[in-house]
């Protein structure tokens, strides 16, 4: 898929290195995720790598030319309702990178007979709320210090669905 001057495409293990540099740029936002910084961005890759090798999740890259600018992770693949994981560069948020690749994780579910995909999203971070929503995503609970924080108290999470049945 190529809108502009970036496109999508199926994530490999050879992305597995600039997708963890591109969580680390994110993590060190310090906002929409819950993966913090400082982490060991070549063990990430690893770790990534292995995932995708064993086929324990599946994905899709942004790319903009050379670089890569947006990721998206479909984990638990296993279960009737996978969770999903997305990032975008701050440098190309609101080009339409994220629907896209939703569009991807839509269609795979499809595909693979999957009822649902969740995800969990942090309650303020509305660009990401709005998103999720104009995709088909809907708020199924309010989960309380669900993601712990080292030097601070734990952070609220907001699940949420979409079934794959609707169009």
């Amino acid at each position: 898929m190529t809108r502009s001057s970036w496109a999508i495409r199926p994530k490999g293990e050879r992305e597995a290195e600039g997708v963890a540099g591109l969580l680390g740029e994110i993590a060190r936002e310090g906002r929409w995720i819950a993966t913090e910084w400082p982490f060991d961005v070549r063990e990430r890759a690893r770790e990534m790598r292995d995932a995708l090798l064993r086929r324990w999740c599946v994905g899709w890259v942004a790319t903009d030319g050379r670089n890569l600018v947006g990721d998206l992770t479909v984990f638990d693949i296993e279960r009737d309702d996978p969770e999903l994981g997305m990032i975008v560069a701050a440098s190309h948020r609101r080009r339409g990178i994220g629907r896209a690749l939703l569009a991807c994780a839509i269609e795979w579910a499809q595909a693979n007979g999957k009822p649902a995909l969740r995800l969990r999203v942090f309650p303020d971070n509305d660009p990401a709320r709005e998103l999720y929503r104009a995709s088909g995503f809907v708020d199924v609970a309010l989960q309380r210090a669900a993601i712990p924080r080292p030097d601070g108290p734990s952070l609220d999470a907001i699940v949420m669905s979409r079934p794959t049945s609707q169009r």
